[in-house]
């Protein structure tokens, strides 16, 4: 069996092998690329020192992973402590909430909710506690179910540190090794490496900056209806927002509800309408102008190639869209640069 035959299974075997680490692989790779210039600058400072410039790199790579998290857990818990002394002192009453929110309905509905056994709240109230009572199995499950998926969501933070190590430490030099047996010529390499890199940037920058923008637009909303605890809910929308099943509807749908509920539904009619086509536009307005300026890419390939990525690819696909949609711009863009052969010459 010819070498190259060889060399070419022992490849798919190797991607099989990997492929259930293919996410860590690329927020690894990803992580690398974002923090290469830490190295670089340490390198600088003193040559030939790999190991140490890349330990550097992955210390700020930590702190910035790490910093975010910390900072909404602390505030997290003094919001969660204010609210807590909210409801020992009765400033804010579920319960009353509810009745409340009974009370403003039409008598039409109410008398629906009294036929349906619903216009007792103790009643109500009591199938609540019974409910609960019966639920604890299910939630105990479901507690063991959710911290299982935080051990795996911490094992996979283990493996990608581990791997931006050594990505930052060989990287360059894998790239360069590889790059041999890639079977098209070193200008398209350079293409293809220079729009991978700057598409990672642009992407997880503008990234962060419309969650941040959808996060600040969002708190300034809240803090104008009066909601005590906005900074809270802004940093949880700004981490919503960057998760595509989830997004900002995760913290103003429920909080337009009990706005709803507590008999304010001026102020939970403006959060919906702020919600769909304020907050919920930043991310369609500035996705697309702040990637497709660094990456000359038009607005609507961004817009197109983001949406269809999260469709086909998940999480990963507000990175690997916008990616596969640069890479083929600038492929076909140097295919159609490349000046016409010469036509022969007359006999």
């Amino acid at each position: 069996m010819a070498l190259p035959v060889v060399a070419v299974i022992l490849a798919l075997l190797c991607f099989r092998v990997f492929l259930p680490f293919l996410d860590e692989i690329l927020w690894s790779i990803v992580g690398t690329i974002l923090f290469l210039p830490v190295k670089r600058w340490y390198l600088a400072r003193g040559p030939g020192q790999e190991n140490r410039a890349a330990l550097v790199a992955l210390a700020a790579m930590s702190v910035t992973l790490l910093l975010p998290v910390t900072l909404l857990v602390a505030v997290a818990v003094d919001q969660l402590g204010g609210l807590y002394q909210g409801l020992a002192s009765g400033r804010f009453n579920p319960a009353s909430a509810l009745e409340n929110a009974v009370l403003h309905l039409p008598d039409s509905i109410r008398a629906l909710l009294a036929r349906a056994g619903l216009g007792d709240f103790e009643a109500i109230q009591a199938r609540v506690v019974a409910g609960l009572g019966r639920g604890i199995p299910t939630f105990a499950n479901q507690a063991l179910a959710f911290g299982g998926g935080v051990l795996n969501l911490l094992l996979s933070l283990i493996v990608i540190l581990y791997l931006s190590f050594f990505f930052l430490r060989d990287g360059e030099k894998l790239v360069r090794r590889f790059a041999v047996l890639a079977p098209i010529d070193a200008g398209y390499q350079a293409v293809i490496v220079a729009t991978f890199v700057m598409m990672v940037r642009a992407t997880v920058k503008g990234g962060i900056l419309v969650a941040l923008a959808q996060g600040a637009v969002g708190a300034v909303v809240l803090a104008l209806l009066g909601i005590e605890s906005w900074l809270l809910l802004g940093l949880v929308m700004a981490v919503a927002a960057l998760l595509p099943a989830v997004g900002t509807g995760l913290v103003w749908v429920p909080v337009a509800l009990y706005l709803f509920a507590v008999g304010q539904p001026i102020q939970a009619v403006i959060l919906i309408l702020a919600g769909l086509f304020v907050i919920g536009m930043v991310d369609n307005v500035l996705r697309p102008i702040l990637i497709g300026s660094e990456t000359k890419m038009p607005d609507f390939i961004v817009l197109l190639s983001t949406l269809g990525g999260v469709e086909a690819f998940g999480f990963e696909g507000l990175l690997v869209g916008p990616l596969v949609a640069a890479l083929a711009q600038a492929v076909f863009t140097r295919l159609l640069d490349r000046p016409e052969p010469p036509e022969p010459a007359a006999t």
